[in-house]
């Protein structure tokens, strides 16, 4: 057994979007905290327009060390349509690259935050009619 199993560390938000980094079985190393504080920043650009105390983001990293497995659970709490609602976007990636794996998650994470924001702004609804009459004169040709 090493000396970090069982072990977690943790860092969080300042002032900006709150959030939750979890290591269990491992301590990372300076180049993965920095590319962990990027991609938060990235997400944070995004999440500009919820205020950004009602936002959260949890990121759990765990390390199996027999397989040299990486095991990455991020989910996001933004607000919802009505004041009392919460709207959860969760994403797993498991993989033996732990770079590749952040930059999977946190692309998945970003990708279901758009489709999220898009269906606030209706944008589905409004393009609808848009693509219909575009199916129309597919089918007329």
């Amino acid at each position: 057994m090493s000396a970090n199993q069982g072990r977690a560390a943790r860092f969080g938000g300042g002032e900006s979007m709150k959030h939750n980094v979890e290591f269990k079985h491992f301590e990372p190393d300076q180049k993965t905290r920095n590319l962990i504080e990027e991609l938060i920043k990235k997400l944070e650009k995004r999440a500009k327009r919820f205020p950004p105390d009602e936002v959260f983001l949890r990121l759990l990293i765990e390390e199996n060390p027999v397989r040299k497995l990486y095991h990455l659970s991020l989910t996001l709490e933004i607000p919802g349509k009505s004041p009392a609602t919460k709207k959860t976007l969760a994403t797993k990636e498991e993989r033996h690259d732990l770079i590749e794996t952040l930059r999977d998650a946190f692309d998945e994470i970003e990708r279901q935050f758009e489709a999220y924001k898009s269906t606030l702004l209706g944008e589905p609804i409004w393009k609808r009619p848009t693509r219909r009459e575009e199916l129309r004169r597919m089918k007329g040709k």
